[in-house]
């Protein structure tokens, strides 16, 4: 999933095409605090009794008018950046992860998104992936 975010609306874009943005209102407002032109690698989630649940991801990709607007508040979407591909118009992909990483932390420091907006945690310790993994 990624989100671009251009001069006008949020494209939120799944792997085979895009999502109404009419279904995903509120991660449309949230998108207020990204900079024009930034285009992020990630994955949209809903979560629901502290986990993420697809179950309510597909509903609200499904859902319309009315129904959409009262997913939206019942079960907020929220967007997890692994990677920045466009920064302020200027695609990145031609820099090393490492680089892409350093100005995705970057753009959520300076931005001071949260909320709608989660940095995926990284890590280069093996112990400290372990951890995670098995945790």
């Amino acid at each position: 999933m990624s989100t671009t975010s251009t001069p006008g609306p949020l494209l939120v874009q799944s792997r085979r095409g895009g999502l109404p943005r009419s279904r995903f209102s509120d991660l449309v407002d949230a998108a207020a605090d990204l900079p024009d032109g930034v285009v992020m690698d990630g994955e949209l989630v809903v979560w629901v009794e502290g986990q993420m649940s697809l179950e309510a991801l597909q509903r609200r990709a499904v859902s319309g008018g009315r129904s959409a607007a009262g997913l939206a508040w019942e079960m907020p979407a929220h967007f997890i950046a692994f990677d920045v591909l466009q920064l302020e118009g200027h695609e990145l992909l031609h820099l090393p992860y490492g680089e892409r990483r350093a100005r995705l932390e970057e753009l959520f420091s300076d931005r001071g998104l949260g909320a709608r907006w989660t940095l995926c945690p990284g890590t280069t310790d093996p112990a400290t992936a372990t951890e995670w993994l098995t945790s």
